[in-house]
């Protein structure tokens, strides 16, 4: 097998789509369902993703709102 046969089998981190990545190095992609630009990064055949350019308002905002809450539960445990 050469190295082209590993892939990443991830999901879109604003949308849930199901991404499948097929190099060993970071990159960016689209992703064909929301449309939204993800950064995949790779290291040690860990594979994280997180979204660059998030292209649809209402997800956009979603996503606002997620981190807001995330944020604010960390402040109240310290």
């Amino acid at each position: 097998m050469g190295s082209d046969a590993i892939r990443w089998h991830v999901h879109c981190s604003v949308c849930g789509a199901f991404i499948e990545k097929s190099a060993h190095c970071n990159s960016e992609v689209e992703c064909k369902k929301c449309r939204s630009t993800l950064e995949i990064l790779v290291k040690d055949d860990i594979v994280s993703v997180r979204p660059l350019h998030i292209k649809d308002e209402k997800l956009k905002e979603r996503m606002r709102v997620y981190s807001q809450k995330v944020m604010n539960s960390r402040k109240e445990t310290k």
